[in-house]
């Protein structure tokens, strides 16, 4: 919709207000609350009716203010209902990738134990549970990759991975990168919960990193990064 964040912010505080209300909001409320003049209020109010984010209701009050004079009430349309809870969604998605990044780099640079089996028990008890396609997918190359360590497959710069993830870039680089560290645990057959589940993993994951953006992608390919090189120093 190409919305502003001061166009979000009275959305929000309009959707909240009817929600409370249960009815339309006359814009002089929202005036009061977001801090603004009565007429910006109903200025941005008008613009996001032309928007078609909210729409408008005149009521004429039982005892008139004047001939023809009615208030002028807002309502969300159901284009802001569906945004604001794709948003909802969207920042929910987000702390969940933030929560499992920073669960992940904090315990394989702590260094506090060698084998990470904490951390890997935890992720094959999350992996079925995520919703984010991003932290489904970081969890499991995250599974992958310890594994990987576990069974002394060494990730340095001239290893099969560790060359894939030089040269990784976008969608496909990171289903390689997934395939490869796949088919390297299945040759060690290592870890049984992972190898009970390879199928289902394999098409989870590749419906979850085609879902991605390009940032997005990005990101999982920088947190990848951020994983084998605290790997690499547990192999020095």
């Amino acid at each position: 919709m190409g919305l502003t964040m001061r166009q979000k912010a009275f959305l929000s505080k309009l959707l909240d207000l009817y929600a409370e209300a249960r009815e339309p909001v006359h814009y002089s409320r929202m005036a009061k609350i977001l801090g603004v003049s009565s007429a910006t209020a109903y200025d941005m109010m008008k613009l996001l009716e032309s928007k078609g984010m909210v729409r408008s209701e005149y009521i004429v009050p039982d005892r008139p203010l004047g001939p023809g004079r009615a208030n002028i009430l807002f309502a969300p349309t159901p284009v802001t209902h569906e945004l604001f809870a794709r948003l909802t969604a969207d920042m929910a998605r987000d702390e969940e990738w933030e929560e499992v990044k920073a669960r992940v780099l904090t315990a394989l640079r702590s260094g506090e134990a060698a084998d990470y089996d904490d951390l890997l028990r935890d992720l094959l008890v999350l992996i079925p549970t995520t919703s984010s396609p991003l932290a489904y997918a970081g969890e499991v190359i995250t599974a992958l990759l310890i594994t990987l360590h576990q069974t002394k497959q060494r990730l340095g710069p001239c290893s099969p991975l560790g060359m894939l993830l030089d040269n990784t870039a976008g969608k496909l680089g990171m289903s390689m990168l997934a395939g490869l560290a796949f088919g390297l645990s299945a040759t060690h057959q290592v870890n049984e919960r992972i190898l009970a589940n390879l199928p289902e993993h394999v098409r989870r994951y590749e419906a979850a990193v085609q879902e991605l953006s390009a940032e997005a992608a990005q990101s999982l390919r920088d947190f990848v990064g951020e994983m084998v090189a605290a790997l690499r120093k547990k192999e020095r």
